[in-house]
């Protein structure tokens, strides 16, 4: 008799909590992922009314327009600067922000919008915390630099040539270097007739060095220069009445100072001007040797290539009292 008795209480022990197990795992389970859900949604989802959300939002909206009109200002400047700065152009157009912001939003009226009733209330799920805040106003010139500085360009929207090196040295601002090499053609204009010989030239070569400081379209330095012409075939030793066959050289020492001015894009104009010291030797019967003043000329154009390079090409006057001469050069210049 009890046997029966220990046998149908478990039974009915067992049926009890085959019923609650299930139950219970599975409110648990749902509370643990209501709980999960309702941890993840962020705060401001929720609001007191609707007021307050379309209000919030109409707030967030106008602010980020104000911010995507400030960046669209920046970017404009940005883009005008590099133009300005790497190509030379300067933008005429104008620039309008994309966003009207004169309207400010404002809170609706009171009872424009109609809710539910039968809703649950929010509050009652979670308590309601602080959720309308200030639009922060856009922070102005933060980049990683400063695009309204300052600059002076003008043109139209062809990109220039190189940059001239008038304005000032290679490397932007004050004493630049410079290196001039310039071969030439020269043509003497002055026979020696005297009581010993005629000594009458051909056209002969030369070619000239300087090298020293550029300053804006000012140069100076010190050149060095050397020239060499054959004797006609009428060149005559009177003394013999034969032919003379020798040559004459110079060597010349000079300060070279000279001046550049732009004129077109990357064409300039230069004039040069060097004074100092020449040394001669002529192979005619009594083996001449001369020096003295030495001064020279220059006007021609220049093409500006790079800032590193450019090409002349100009007349030179070559003076000194044995071959005076005009010389037809072409200039390679090289600025550091």
């Amino acid at each position: 008799m009890s046997s029966r008795l220990y046998l149908k209480a478990f039974s009915l022990l067992s049926l009890v909590l085959s019923f609650l197990l299930p139950g219970g795992l599975s409110a648990q389970a749902q509370l643990q992922s209501g709980q999960f859900l309702e941890g993840d949604k962020p705060v401001v989802d929720y609001y007191e009314d609707l007021d307050d959300k379309t209000y919030y939002h109409q707030k967030r909206i106008h602010g980020m327009k104000g911010e995507l009109n400030n960046y669209s200002q920046k970017l404009h400047n940005l883009q005008k600067r590099f133009d300005e700065i790497f190509y030379g152009l300067s933008s005429q157009r104008k620039f309008s922000t994309p966003f009207d912001l004169t309207n400010q939003p404002s809170r609706p009226e009171s009872g424009r919008f109609e809710y539910n009733s039968t809703l649950p209330s929010i509050e009652e799920r979670r308590p309601r915390a602080s959720l309308i805040e200030e639009v922060r106003e856009p922070v102005v010139d933060q980049l990683a630099f400063n695009v309204q500085s300052p600059g002076e360009f003008t043109g139209g929207e062809q990109a220039p040539a190189p940059s001239s090196k008038t304005s000032a040295g290679s490397s932007g601002s004050g004493l630049g270097k410079y290196l001039i090499l310039s071969p030439a053609v020269g043509f003497p204009h002055r026979t020696q007739d005297n009581a010993d010989s005629l000594r009458k030239y051909d056209p002969g070569m030369a070619v000239s060095l300087a090298a020293g400081f550029r300053n804006g379209g000012a140069r100076f330095g010190l050149g060095a220069s050397f020239k060499k012409h054959s004797f006609h075939k009428d060149a005559l030793n009177k003394g013999t009445g034969s032919a003379l066959t020798g040559s004459s050289e110079t060597i010349a020492a000079y300060l070279d100072l000279g001046y550049e001015v732009a004129l077109v894009g990357s064409l300039e104009g230069y004039a040069g001007l060097g004074l100092g010291y020449f040394t001669s030797r002529t192979d005619d019967p009594l083996d001449r040797r001369e020096d003295g003043f030495f001064a020279t000329g220059a006007l021609g154009l220049s093409y500006q290539f790079t800032h590193l390079f450019a090409l002349r090409l100009g007349y030179r006057y070559y003076h000194e009292e044995e071959v005076p001469a005009h010389l037809s050069e072409l200039g390679f210049d090289f600025d550091f």
